[in-house]
């Protein structure tokens, strides 16, 4: 570790680095159509897909934009130009929210579905072939770790 750095600094930098390698090697290990695809989408988009996915497990019917906002840090309004973007490519469909006429549901389109599963296949390929390293013991202090950082970031 780098001495004239805090520890603290060092570790989430290399953390940071590590996962952003398994992230780089999982859309590497993809076919070349869903690599062209995914390698055509910002950082900003492609985190986009991830995160709507994620909350449509929660709400099924889709995700309002001022949520999808605040899980992205991004503005309502630059959230909303990100939507438009990701509908005009294809990846998210934005349909009218049941319970409030003014507001609408972002949900991934069949497209943006498919591009989530076979990216996220290949990602969860690399978390299972690195992680192989870690002792059960050590996955759990990694989770309990993970899981403490979580909270306080919530």
């Amino acid at each position: 570790m780098n001495a004239s750095r805090p520890i603290p600094h060092v570790i989430f930098s290399e953390l940071t680095e590590t996962l952003d390698r398994v992230r780089r090697m999982s859309v590497l290990s993809v076919n070349t159509m869903q690599q062209k695809k995914m390698l055509g989408l910002t950082m900003r988009q492609a985190s986009a897909i991830g995160q709507v996915q994620m909350l449509m497990e929660k709400e099924p019917q889709g995700v309002a934009l001022k949520v999808l906002a605040k899980q992205l840090s991004m503005t309502v309004p630059a959230t909303s130009l990100l939507v438009e973007s990701m509908v005009g490519k294809g990846f998210f469909e934005r349909n009218p929210n049941p319970t409030d006429r003014r507001a609408v549901c972002i949900r991934l389109s069949e497209k943006g579905m498919e591009l989530f599963d076979e990216v996220y296949a290949n990602f969860h390929r690399e978390i299972d072939a690195h992680s192989a390293v870690l002792t059960d013991e050590e996955l759990r202090v990694l989770a309990s770790i993970s899981a403490k950082l979580r909270t306080q970031l919530a």
